[in-house]
């Protein structure tokens, strides 16, 4: 079995008989934030996936996995064409997790489970929606799914041919289930496994702009959480995965402090916790090549020579130090785009927004949900207005920022007036809003996790014929 990297989770497996891709994000940039860290070399997807695929494995609807601009390029009639004959979307058997887990409207990541509408939109035809837990037999490989301890359909997927076992973990949280497959006699034999060193970003730092709060009992957590998947699939060779990019903002702003403040557990630290626990390990980058044979894992020779990272420097830009100054958020700085509204026709139109997410169940429950949030205009003006879900109302509450207005139980966020517009507009992925408000609640969250804003990306990157929406 031969297994090329194309950053992040993206993996292309060749059994002999079938060329399987896990994951595709093809591009440099992910959206305005964040960017493969190590960067794919040039020509390199054109290089490795020149020759089509047969099978593509998504193992959940996270932007970074299932990147739709990314599939579009293994569209017939997309910008990039790999050669004079390229694979047709319709020779292509996609392959995704589905229930029984329901779908969640504003589940993190994209917002809900929607990898079937996306596929048959992008020109996909042969979709294989699979139960974690499902096996399913192919023509050289057998690929069998485990699930994942999430609120939302995902899977990892050991790869099993004659001569190979190899273990692909996504970001999956590990899942009693999967310990349980691989606990006594008859546990699948493993020659390597990815497994996520899960460096989640400490509370707080993104979302409220404040120093991580008990760093080493992050660290901690996620140390542990490698220790027992390592400990669980007992491979051969493991290699820390699923970390593979960086928040690199469009421009000039440094965004160094996120790199130093959201990463508490690099691969090159779990490649040492591997050596600690007695285990092999390896790191591999884009364009890099591990064969599977006899019951050996190593690298090979492939677009890029096996020496070719140092991963030591690689990493050392996205090490966790708790020291490093957070900038405080400020919305005439930390915005997006232009204002051309007033501030109450904009919170109008998100309070209209916010029926029927998650949040606006919730409040009508609990009779509460009132938040504050502060608009900064373009005029240089900051306002905080109150938002009450339930009542459906905006009411202006005062000069300054939203932290400065709030009462018991209620909730603030903190925003330019143009990012909210842009927003509305569908002119930004979630994803890409990091740093660009701050608050305490999800209220946001939740009106731009919903389908309507996830159609509107997915019809946009059509309509750019595969170019980043």
């Amino acid at each position: 079995m031969r297994l090329t990297c194309l950053g992040h989770a993206a993996v292309l497996v060749e059994t002999g008989a079938e060329r399987i891709l896990f994951d595709p994000w093809l591009t440099q940039r992910l959206d305005r934030f964040w960017e493969h860290h190590p960067a794919l070399p040039d020509g390199l997807v054109e290089e490795v996936l020149g020759e089509g695929v047969d099978y593509i494995v998504l193992s959940h609807h996270h932007f970074d996995h299932h990147h739709f601009p990314s599939l579009l390029r293994l569209v017939e009639g997309a910008d990039v064409d790999f050669d004079d004959s390229p694979r047709r979307a319709r020779d292509i058997t996609c392959i995704y997790p589905s229930g029984p887990v329901p779908p969640r409207l504003t589940a993190s990541g994209l917002g809900h489970q929607a990898i079937s509408w996306t596929l048959r939109r992008l020109g996909f035809e042969r979709l294989r929606p699979v139960t974690p837990g499902d096996t399913i037999a192919l023509d050289g490989a057998t690929l069998r799914t485990f699930p994942s301890a999430v609120p939302f359909p995902e899977m990892s997927v050991l790869v099993q041919t004659a001569d190979a076992a190899v273990m692909l973990c996504g970001d999956a949280l590990l899942h009693e289930a999967t310990v349980a497959a691989f606990d006594g006699d008859d546990a699948p034999r493993l020659d390597l496994a990815f497994v996520p060193a899960h460096s989640v970003s400490p509370p707080g730092v993104l979302t409220e702009r404040r120093r991580p709060t008990e760093p080493e009992a992050v660290r901690a957590r996620a140390e542990a959480a490698f220790d027992r998947y390592v400990t669980t699939l007992s491979a051969t060779v493991t290699v820390p995965s699923s970390f593979g990019w960086r928040v690199s903002g469009e421009g000039d702003r440094d965004y160094s402090w996120c790199n130093r403040t959201i990463f508490p557990f690099s691969p090159v630290e779990a490649l040492g916790r591997l050596g600690e626990l007695g285990r092999d390990g390896l790191l591999w980058g884009p364009g890099q090549v591990i064969e599977v044979t006899g019951g050996k894992a190593a690298l090979t020779d492939g677009p890029v020579a096996p020496d070719a990272y140092d991963f030591e420097r690689v990493y050392a830009e996205v090490s966790f130090d708790p020291a490093t100054p957070v900038p405080p958020f400020r919305p005439a700085v930390d915005r997006y785009g232009r204002q051309t509204r007033p501030a109450e026709d904009l919170l109008g139109e998100l309070l209209d927004r916010l029926v029927a997410t998650d949040y606006w169940y919730r409040a009508l429950d609990d009779g509460a949900g009132r938040h504050v949030i502060s608009l900064h205009e373009d005029d240089g003006e900051e306002t905080s207005f109150l938002l009450d879900p339930v009542a459906g109302r905006v009411a202006r509450l005062g000069p300054g920022p939203a932290r400065e207005h709030v009462g018991g139980g209620e909730g603030w966020t903190e925003v330019a007036a143009s990012t909210l517009e842009a927003l509305l507009n569908g002119d930004l992925l979630f994803g890409s809003s990091y740093s660009l408000w701050v608050s305490d609640g999800v209220l946001l969250s939740a009106v731009f996790h919903h389908p309507s804003y996830y159609v509107r990306h997915v019809e946009r990157a059509l309509a750019a014929g595969g170019e980043r929406p």
